[in-house]
């Protein structure tokens, strides 16, 4: 088998050389002759500078050299990838990275791939990851899961769901299969290099296959709690279905399972809409109040899908506001951390809705008077009054929540006719400006700025789909911070066809647009489903939830997030921009070199590492 081959530091300068020249190239159809949005000349030599500060790495090289077995399989072919590569089941050809190192702060997940390939059927294998230690013995968690794959998305067969790896496995000839390595910090972990070695047996014990990993951990921590702030549904009933429960259910049962999925969404940066134990968000149990002190959680909503009662009549809703208020008002930190979303005026077409929305903020200022709200925007127009949706209602929403595409411009448009800017189009920049100039100004006068996507947009910008190349995932969060933008909502984690059976998920039609969206909705998967984790759990446990490769993006993303946020507090606001745009421009220009985005990583990593020691 032929190796892929990395690209080398030599290659990375000129690539970067050729960037600055030329603009990044637009992933789709350009109708323009240059990026709009690339870096002015004094910028990329600042750029530049900043880069060349850290051309010395300060990770420690490692030795990428194969480890001999000592019943060595000619066979199997193992190697090794970055985590956001999704490599398909069909690709057999391996990188050139024999070993791996991972690189991660304190406070922080990481990971890489170990992927196995062999030319015959192989059955009854087994995969073992000694413990990660560093030279005066500190040893540093670390968790193995294994990627199960979906056939047919967009004629490949790729992974998703990754339960952890608990038993042994059978290969199939001319097959990869991968296995996600993932290490974890904490504030107190110490910092520097671990080392740890990959075995493949076979069931007799033999060694078949060796390989070495290492963590190298900078001098630096990330905050509990993320300056990327996220918030998404996750919906009880599927979670009950999802765990075979649904004829078993009693009174507080389904809660103490729904808070089994909550706690694993929150370690991997993810604030869902509705705390545990907050029936239907009516904070009837003090449980809550862990979850509300938790750093981990910085946003919950009030007022999503709340029960039928509260909001059948205004007397309702305001003892609805009323007892929420007692509840959460005990601590200014838990008053801050929490956004109204009145289900009733979510995504807004008319300007029957706009009021509504307008009605509901008075509402929430008679009891909790400053407060903020949040309503996502898909659609927009020029309302009877002369105002779009946005100015409508300026003087209610405080938290902007537009869909991504809103951020393109007719330029970016001019540069890639493939942009979507259908709600958002010239004729809306002349009447009210440019939307990131808008939104930036809301952000100055205190406001907050989100942004969401579900299966729309479509490509070239970035959705969180299980087609798309694993880098983009991690890239959205990197033109979040581009854009300024402070939080990430995503509709909801479970939206399963079938809580009862995996499935990729396919939907491929917006508003007569084909965008061939797998996954939509779907971050985590169910338990449940799996017959090894029934095993596991038995009748009177919990099958809980089973994680993604793109929840792991997601949670990276954050990170990556913190990392910019970060360095501008070290250097100077601005400075992230000058490496995300090393990489990213605008929504529609990228590149998904993954070479190319991990010597960008490294670089935020090893600036923020210089910095700190120094102070």
């Amino acid at each position: 088998m032929k190796k892929r081959t990395r690209i080398t530091v030599l290659t990375l300068a000129l690539a970067l050389a050729a960037a600055i020249l030329t603009g990044l190239s637009s992933c789709g159809k350009t109708g323009g002759d240059g990026d709009p949005n690339r870096l002015s000349r004094e910028d990329q030599a600042r750029a530049e500078k900043l880069l060349s500060s850290v051309s010395v790495s300060e990770v420690p090289a490692i030795k990428n050299e194969k480890v001999a077995a000592a019943q060595e399989d000619p066979d199997i072919s193992v190697w090794f990838d970055h985590s956001f590569r999704n490599t398909p089941a069909e690709d057999v050809t391996p990188t050139d990275f024999d070993a791996y190192q991972i690189k991660l702060a304190k406070n922080e997940i990481e990971g890489c791939h170990f992927i196995v390939a062999s030319k015959t059927a192989k059955t009854d294998i087994s995969l073992s990851v000694s413990p990660f230690i560093d030279a005066a013995g500190h040893v540093l968690d670390c968790e193995v899961c294994y990627g199960w794959y979906f056939e047919g998305v967009e004629g490949k067969t790729v992974a998703d769901p990754i339960p952890v790896l608990e038993h042994s496995f059978d290969l199939a000839a001319g097959r990869s299969q991968m296995f996600i390595i993932k290490v974890k910090s904490t504030a107190e972990t110490n910092a520097g290099q671990y080392s740890a070695v990959v075995t493949l047996t076979d069931g007799a014990g033999k060694e078949l296959k060796k390989a070495n990993v290492y963590a190298f951990v900078w001098d630096f921590a990330l905050p509990a709690a993320s300056s990327c702030k996220t918030l998404s549904d996750l919906n009880e009933w599927s979670v009950i279905v999802g765990a075979n429960r649904e004829e078993t259910t009693v009174d507080g049962l389904e809660d103490d399972l729904y808070a089994l999925y909550y706690e694993y969404l929150l370690e991997n940066k993810i604030n869902c809409y509705t705390l545990p134990y907050a029936k239907r968000g009516q904070f009837w149990d003090e449980r809550v109040e862990q979850y509300l002190d938790d750093p981990r959680l910085t946003a919950y909503t009030l007022c999503w899908k709340i029960h039928p009662e509260a909001t059948a009549s205004d007397d309702n809703l305001k003892a609805y506001l009323q007892a929420a208020y007692d509840r959460v008002s005990k601590k200014q930190e838990w008053l801050d951390k929490a956004y109204f979303y009145p289900n009733e005026g979510d995504e807004p077409l008319t300007q029957a809705t706009l009021d509504l929305i307008k009605k509901y903020d008075s509402m929430y200022t008679a009891v909790f008077g400053s407060h903020k709200l949040i309503i996502p925007v898909h659609y927009d127009t020029v309302l009877p009054s002369g105002d779009d949706f946005f100015r409508y209602l300026e003087d209610a929403v405080n938290v902007w929540c537009p869909k991504t595409y809103f951020f393109n411009t007719a330029a970016d448009k001019k540069y890639n006719d493939q942009l979507y800017t259908e709600f958002y189009g010239p004729e809306m920049e002349s009447n009210f400006g440019l939307f990131k100039d808008r939104m930036a100004a809301a952000r100055a006068d205190g406001d907050e700025v989100w942004w969401y996507v579900t299966r729309f947009p479509h490509d070239p910008e970035i959705t969180l789909s299980i087609s798309d190349e694993s880098v983009k995932h991690r890239l959205l969060f990197w033109q979040q911070k581009l854009y300024n933008v402070d939080g990430f909502l995503y509709y909801m984690v479970n939206d399963w066809e079938n809580a009862k059976q995996w499935t990729k998920k396919y939907e491929s039609d917006v508003m007569g647009t084909t965008v061939n969206t797998y996954g939509n909705g779907v971050l985590i998967y169910p338990g449940g489903a799996l017959q090894e984790y029934i095993d596991k759990y038995g009748s009177d446990g919990y099958p809980g939830p089973i994680g993604s490769l793109r929840l792991e993006s997601v949670r990276d993303g954050v990170e990556d997030y913190d990392y910019f946020t970060i360095l501008d507090q070290l250097y100077g606001e601005g400075t992230s921009t000058l490496l995300i745009r090393q990489i990213t421009t605008s929504l529609g220009s990228y590149s998904t070199d993954t070479e190319l985005f991990d010597r960008l990583r490294t670089a935020a990593g090893d600036l923020i590492a210089k910095k700190t020691a120094r102070n």
